[in-house]
């Protein structure tokens, strides 16, 4: 690294931090600037899910104490099946599992969906706004009164007890199409009504890959319709199997979920004829599935897919925004942009936070 590199580095860093300090005082001294009090109803928990067809219906019988997966240990991570994966989860008692970008991590949901038991000690400094739809306070309880094991009666019974309630929690609240219907509740759809689904980056996000699979199977049940664009290929039944695998997580529990999208030949597949069908009106809510700083120009008004047209034609209540990066939106701190970026979408349309924490 060049003494310009280093200078210009440091610069970076004092900039940002000046940059935090500014904001935090602005909030402390002008708190009507950024307005909290009416942008607060406008913003919603929204954290991972996991297709119905993959939480168990019972707790089976257990094979091993531990899953064999342990986060961050490489050698653990043999599987390429992902029947295989699943079946070691749902043969153990307990599974590690652990805050991993943010708190939000598709193995907390793998564990669940399997009826085995997380094994999750930083579990109880997570936000209250976060993890909402988990049963957060039962897997505390069952974590310090079931561990260390002891293979005795008294903590077979126990454990079978913990199990069975934290799975029936998770088959009423942790799967796709109940995430779906509370996502769908909170923006006011009905369902049969029309969902244009803005995709953005096109590059993996569970948030969006999970929400998008509920919501589709819950529009389509009730003749309605979510309509994702660009198509994401990997969601749908016709991707082929040796490409999934390829996928972002070797492709588990998203990929191939959907079947391929009905008269799909009446459904807009350019740019032209998607702003189009945006001018005409002929949705009832636009919803953009990957917003956030870290997403680049696709992430952010007025540079997301198409949002001058959305923005003309419909209005806040019927426009969606989904926030599934790690970063926490800590709206007690202004100093943070990526509390800012959230604050600014709320006023333009509603926003679905995975990463929240609103006191």
């Amino acid at each position: 690294m060049t003494i310009l590199q280093k200078i210009s580095n440091k610069l970076e860093t004092y900039t940002g931090r000046g940059r935090t300090y500014f904001f935090r005082a602005i909030d402390k001294l002008y708190p009507q600037y950024y307005d909290l009090k009416k942008v607060d109803e406008r913003i919603f928990p929204l954290g991972y899910c996991i297709p119905d067809e993959l939480i168990l219906d019972k707790v089976t019988d257990k094979t091993s104490l531990w899953a064999e997966v342990v986060p961050g240990l490489r050698e653990t991570y043999r599987f390429s099946n992902e029947k295989d994966f699943y079946t070691m989860y749902a043969q153990a008692q307990f599974a590690f599992t652990w805050k991993k970008g943010g708190w939000d991590c598709l193995r907390h949901y793998e564990i669940l969906a399997n009826g085995t038991i997380p094994a999750f000690p930083d579990l109880a400094a997570c936000p209250k706004d976060t993890l909402t739809h988990l049963p957060k306070e039962l897997i505390l309880q069952a974590n310090k009164e079931l561990l260390p094991w002891k293979d005795n009666p008294d903590y077979h019974s126990k454990y079978q007890n913990y199990a069975t309630a934290i799975l029936d929690h998770c088959k009423e609240n942790i799967s796709c199409s109940a995430v779906a219907k509370g996502f769908l509740k909170n923006l006011g759809v009905k369902s049969n009504q029309k969902i244009l689904f803005l995709n953005c980056d096109a590059n993996v996000n569970y948030s969006r890959e999970l929400l998008f699979i509920g919501l589709s199977r819950v529009q389509e049940s009730g003749k309605g319709l979510c309509y994702g664009y660009p198509k994401l290929d990997f969601l749908y039944d016709s991707f082929p199997l040796e490409k999934a695998d390829k996928c972002y997580g070797k492709g588990f529990g998203y990929t191939r979920r959907l079947s391929s999208t009905p008269n799909s030949e009446t459904l807009p597949t350019t740019d032209e004829e998607v702003e189009n069908s945006i001018k005409q009106g002929q949705w009832d809510f636009i919803v953009y599935g990957k917003m956030g700083t870290d997403e680049g120009v696709l992430g952010i008004a007025p540079t997301c897919p198409f949002w001058k047209t959305v923005s003309e034609v419909y209005t806040k209540d019927q426009i969606a925004f989904v926030y599934g990066g790690d970063h926490i939106q800590n709206l007690k701190d202004m100093g943070s942009e990526h509390s800012r970026h959230l604050i600014a979408h709320a006023k333009l349309g509603k926003c679905f936070v995975r990463e929240l924490k609103l006191s």
